[in-house]
């Protein structure tokens, strides 16, 4: 493991839970309830819930009691939150439209608090690149290891893709073609579903959200970035009908002006590989169509990842591969070796003849999984479990590295992507984006 290096320390293991301060852990509503809290449960020797924020303390206060927290104290101001030596890590889980607000001042009021090494944040990061390098900069003059939740990089089926892809097993890659539906954006609206995620300037529609993970987690597996893209972005649903929670409607429609359709297309900047993609609201009306397809075809074989979501980082995927030996790679192939396992090569075939692979783990419960993947990942950078000599005390980025986890500069590549999927909308035009991926 060679994670992306900002600093030649050694982490020091610590053999006590890493303290983790919240915002926006509620008992009876929110994401983090269904992933980050569960997580933490089932890591409960690493993590430890040492305090809640929330502008109304209150909230913090009942979900103390009902989750017995017995160690937690409430805050209820961000400066003394932000400022509590009792706090290793911060979990910020909140809508996006609050990010820059909050965390610009959350980094700054940490500065009297010691033992803050680590803040992790949901995507999107911010609904502006402008903001987005701003919370970076902060952060990285603060001195904290950052974290995303681009938790799709941790899907057993992604990182079995890119085990295969980046081993050489397809050869080159050729084309791919990516076809998604996000099924809040199409032509009927949940009755519980919250409103803003269907406003503009809110960072939730479904380029920032369907797209963004689903495109991070392509390049994540081919490890490449883009040279060049071009997208049409549409809103040919204005109106959606409400129903309820069994899809019967309720008599009523209202306005949607987030983007209904995407239309994407672009060139690998690594082989200058063609990708076509399409993602539109709604669920297929055909039994036998897929919410979410990435074909991925190379010189030597396919890859084929399908799922019933087209939110592709939290759904349960299945994964084919049809391609050449183990033994039949070309060693002059660039690759990148790993101490990955997820269900090895087989290499008991005969000379000559094609392998062919599914990948699908039944009861795998992607929602939670990845989050979990997440935040052992982190266990592992700070506990140092794998025993990795000279392990640097802050890594800038994860890039395309196997181990570690995605970072606030990260989230700022693809953060800058998006910018210019929008702005290659605006202006009708192709754009050159191979400069994105610099580091502030």
């Amino acid at each position: 493991m060679e994670y992306n290096k900002r600093s030649a320390v050694s982490t020091v293991p610590n053999a006590a839970p890493l303290r983790v301060g919240f915002i926006g852990l509620s008992y009876s509503k929110g994401w983090a309830i269904k992933t980050h809290y569960p997580a933490i449960l089932q890591l409960s020797s690493q993590f430890q819930i040492t305090a809640l924020y929330s502008p109304q303390v209150d909230e913090s206060l009942a979900t103390i009691q009902h989750l017995k927290l017995s160690n937690a104290t409430a805050f209820p101001t961000l400066e003394t939150f932000a400022a509590s030596s009792n706090v290793d890590m911060i979990v910020v889980s909140i809508q996006t439209l609050q990010h820059f607000s909050l965390l610009l001042p959350l980094i700054e009021h940490s500065k009297l608090n010691p033992n803050l090494r680590y803040l992790f944040v949901e995507w999107p990061l911010a609904c502006t690149v402008d903001e987005a390098e701003k919370i970076c900069a902060a952060a990285a003059q603060r001195g904290l290891q950052t974290i995303i939740s681009l938790q799709g990089r941790k899907s057993p089926y992604v990182l079995r893709a890119k085990e295969l892809i980046s081993q050489g097993y397809i050869g080159e890659i050729n084309s791919i073609e990516i076809a998604g539906n996000g099924g809040w954006f199409g032509y009927e609206r949940p009755v519980k579903s919250p409103d803003f995620i269907y406003d503009m300037g809110n960072a939730t529609d479904i380029v920032n959200t369907t797209f963004g993970h689903t495109i991070d987690i392509l390049q994540y597996m081919c490890g490449s970035y883009f040279g060049r893209i071009n997208s049409m972005i549409f809103n040919n649903i204005p109106q959606q009908e409400v129903v309820d929670e069994h899809g019967a409607p309720l008599g009523r429609k209202v306005k949607k002006s987030v983007p209904g359709h995407l239309l994407f297309q672009g060139t690998l900047l690594r082989g200058n590989v063609p990708v076509s993609c399409s993602i539109k609201g709604g669920k297929p009306t055909k039994k036998f169509t897929k919410n979410l397809v990435i074909d991925i075809h190379g010189t030597k074989g396919d890859l084929k990842l399908e799922g019933d979501a087209g939110f592709a980082e939290i759904s349960n995927l299945v994964l084919y591969y049809s391609g050449i030996k183990s033994n039949d790679v070309n060693p002059n192939l660039n690759q990148t070796p790993t101490s990955n396992t997820h269900n090895p090569m087989p290499n008991n075939y005969d000379s000559g003849k094609e392998l062919m692979e599914v990948y699908h783990l039944r009861n795998y419960n992607a929602v939670l999984g990845n989050i979990f993947r997440l935040y052992e990942s982190i266990a592992d950078f700070h506990f140092n479990t794998k025993k990795i000599p000279n392990l640097p005390s802050q890594f800038i980025m994860q890039g395309f590295e196997f181990e570690g986890f995605p970072t606030l500069m990260d989230a700022l590549i693809l953060q800058r992507l998006i910018d210019n999927v929008y702005r290659s909308h605006l202006i009708g035009s192709t754009l050159n984006v191979s400069n994105i991926s610099q580091t502030i």
